[in-house]
């Protein structure tokens, strides 16, 4: 075995061994709020069949937004990319990112990307970056936008709404520097490169060169964002995406026998949506749980919460992950997509350009 082989499964175990901490102790703080399996899990029967209907909405929209951020990083004149491509390796990419810890699962759609066209690492992660960014500013937003139509609480619960307005502006502070970060990546790639080798690259010699280039390649794929139309349908894929997940956290919610309000459901998903921004352990166990928790304290007591929200949270949970890993190996077959890949955190497969040209690239008009 290589040393550089040996030094990647070191950091991975390490990284593995830190997000099992991480879960460990989120569990231990959580084991009296919540029951992880009730002892009465059951619904009733209408219950998981629609919110499994919202969770397919969900899914695609989820997958689906991303090609119109990453077709215009396909080199002109070469091949488009298209939607057999994108849709599979998004969906791919999404399992990974609810699995892996630490949010490592981040660098799959990259990296199954470049195994099937020739659009680099480094380039797709950008768009990832703005993806992420995006969503977070717009749960945030989702979040101050359902407080004013929520019922008046007192006590605890009016306790809860304002540490966790108090929380939403902190993300949303950070999450906006983030974005100017980004832009000044996009506006001036070339500097960014430069920078990176002049600071982090002193501090670290040995990585200078893979840093200066990664950092440069992802500069590069910012300044390819597409023109207003196909960002325009991005948004609107996030609006469907985040709307589905809402209508499905409200019928779940009602199902298990929680008597919340729609824009009550809404501010609860913004407030899972935004704890799921900070690294966790595998499967998302724990920070998933602890976000659903923050977000039902601002509606029901905890009696509540350890009862129906047990129920709840538990078929949240079950549902979203159980249905991302079943779609991921499907889609992960339908493309051959190595696996390997997003343990390595390199491309393990020869781009196939080929495979680019199944179908036309609807961003292009």
């Amino acid at each position: 075995m290589s040393e550089g082989r040996r030094s990647t499964q070191r950091q991975w175990w390490l990284r593995l061994s830190l997000s099992l901490v991480i879960g460990a102790g989120f569990c231990f703080a959580l084991v009296r709020r919540i029951e992880f399996v009730p002892a009465d899990p059951w619904v009733p029967a209408w219950v998981l069949p629609s919110y499994l209907v919202t969770l397919v909405a969900y899914f695609v929209f989820r997958a689906g937004r991303w090609h119109y951020l990453v077709a215009p990083l396909a080199a002109d004149p070469g091949p488009k990319i298209g939607w057999r491509t994108t849709l599979p390796v998004s969906v791919a990419g999404t399992m990974w990112i609810m699995v892996l810890p630490l949010r490592l699962g981040e660098l799959a759609r990259p990296l199954f990307l470049a195994q099937k066209s020739k659009i680099g690492v480094g380039q797709a992660l950008g768009t990832v970056a703005i993806e992420r960014v995006v969503d977070g500013l717009f749960v945030c937003g989702l979040f101050f936008a359902s407080l004013p139509l929520l019922p008046e609480v007192h006590g605890e619960q009016a306790v809860a709404v304002e540490r966790l307005r108090s929380l939403g502006l902190l993300a949303s502070a950070g999450l906006f520097a983030v974005l100017v970060v980004l832009l000044a990546m996009a506006l001036s790639p070339s500097r960014v490169g430069r920078l990176v080798a002049a600071t982090l690259g002193r501090v670290i010699p040995p990585l200078a060169d893979k840093l200066e280039s990664l950092a440069r390649s992802v500069a590069e794929g910012l300044a390819a964002l597409p023109s207003l139309v196909p960002l325009l349908k991005f948004l609107a894929g996030t609006v469907a995406y985040w709307a589905a997940n809402a209508l499905g956290t409200w019928l779940l919610a009602r199902g298990c026998g929680l008597d919340i309000s729609f824009p009550a459901a809404l501010a609860m998903m913004s407030v899972l949506g935004i704890s799921l921004l900070i690294p966790g352990g595998p499967g998302q166990f724990g920070i998933f749980h602890y976000g659903m928790i923050l977000g039902l304290s601002m509606f029901v007591s905890d009696e509540v919460v350890h009862q129906q929200g047990s129920v709840f949270i538990f078929w949240m949970f079950v549902t979203q992950l159980g249905m991302g890993v079943v779609l991921g190996i499907i889609a992960q077959r339908m493309l051959a997509l190595d696996w390997r890949a997003t343990l390595s955190g390199s491309p393990t497969v020869e781009s196939d350009p080929s495979a680019t040209t199944q179908t036309g690239d609807p961003s292009s008009s």
